[in-house]
């Protein structure tokens, strides 16, 4: 069924195809006059907009820009102003400079022992294990390690930092 669907979709493609040539296509009237053998050809001129519709001038780059980074340039006019320019795909975009500086994002610290004291966490001995009480902004968190498989993070909390023993639960 598909093999005779797809052969009659070509062969109506095939005979569309040859519709259209040439010998098919309506010939132009004749009104008994010779044409003119010479034509003389004007060059097109481009049209000019309407006078009430000036278009805008295109946005360059001047000559005395700095490069800042690629695609990015940046220039003081006569007035003391400073420009930036910009290239873009869709052309060129320009925008006065603030005075302000960019505020620079304050460095990472790594976590501290320091930082440890203000996470509190709440350290039960179970023997050969410890429980590990840690409130979070998602809610309690609580795990359970073997003594041989702790890290260092869970030696220096088990070490003394707030513990709790095991009976007061």
């Amino acid at each position: 069924m598909k093999t005779i669907a797809l052969t009659l979709f070509a062969t109506a493609l095939a005979f569309a195809q040859s519709s259209t040539s040439p010998a098919t296509t309506p010939a132009k009237k004749t009104t008994g006059k010779a044409a003119p053998t010479t034509q003389s050809k004007k060059p097109v001129q481009a049209t000019k907009p309407a006078p009430g519709k000036a278009e805008a001038p295109l946005q360059t780059i001047p000559a005395g820009a700095t490069l800042v980074e690629p695609n990015l340039y940046r220039y003081t006019d006569s007035n003391g102003k400073t420009w930036n320019y910009r290239q873009t795909p869709f052309g060129i975009s320009k925008w006065e400079e603030t005075s302000a500086p960019a505020s620079q994002p304050a460095p990472e610290q790594a976590p501290q022992a320091n930082q440890l004291k203000s996470d509190p966490v709440v350290v039960t001995d179970l023997g050969n294990s410890y429980r590990f009480e840690k409130k979070t902004p998602f809610g309690q968190s609580t795990w359970v390690r073997k003594k041989s498989e702790l890290t260092e993070e869970e030696k220096a909390l088990a070490a003394g930092l707030t513990t709790k023993p095991a009976g007061n639960q």
